[in-house]
């Protein structure tokens, strides 16, 4: 019986292996995670987080404020464990700048009247909260359904409400 001899690519080698030894001396490593396992792992922590898709009127300011600070070091620990030219990068970063965004936004009008975070005593303050909050939604769904497509990642549906609509 002749065994049927498949092609392994070079690349997928690296991930085998951590390290090598001849002649006394070796060295080994760490072979780098796969982008897609990066994404998906980001994907699905961004799944549980209710202030990305939650219907807006039951969203506590102080609860979000804080969700949003661990969206955002959830994106910078993905950026660290991407490459450098990687085209989940400029999507990251986008999607980390929109929190910063917002936070700058939402604490500064707070603060500027010296009541604290976003306490809802004027009508206009909830009104912008939650305006800034649409944008940060809309620019993650176009960045997610950016991902998605590239990686391969299905995205829960709770989280899909904030992706562009379809073309239709």
């Amino acid at each position: 019986m002749r065994a049927k001899r498949a092609k392994v690519q070079s690349q997928s080698l690296v991930s085998r292996i951590a390290g090598i030894s001849a002649l006394g001396f070796g060295m080994s490593w760490k072979a780098p995670e796969p982008e897609r396992v990066v994404v998906r792992d980001i994907i699905t922590a961004l799944e549980d987080k209710r202030a990305l898709y939650s219907q807006a009127v039951w969203e506590e300011p102080s609860h979000v404020v804080q969700s949003l600070l661990k969206i955002r070091d959830e994106l910078t620990n993905g950026l660290k464990r991407v490459g450098d030219n990687s085209p989940a990068k400029d999507a990251l970063r986008i999607m980390r700048a929109s929190c910063r965004d917002f936070l700058t936004l939402t604490s500064a009008k707070a603060y500027e009247n010296d009541r604290g975070m976003m306490r809802g005593d004027y009508i206009w303050e909830q009104e912008q909260f939650f305006i800034e909050l649409g944008k940060l939604r809309a620019v993650f769904g176009q960045q997610l359904a950016l991902l998605g497509y590239l990686y391969g990642v299905d995205i829960e549906e709770s989280l899909a409400t904030i992706l562009p609509p379809e073309a239709s």
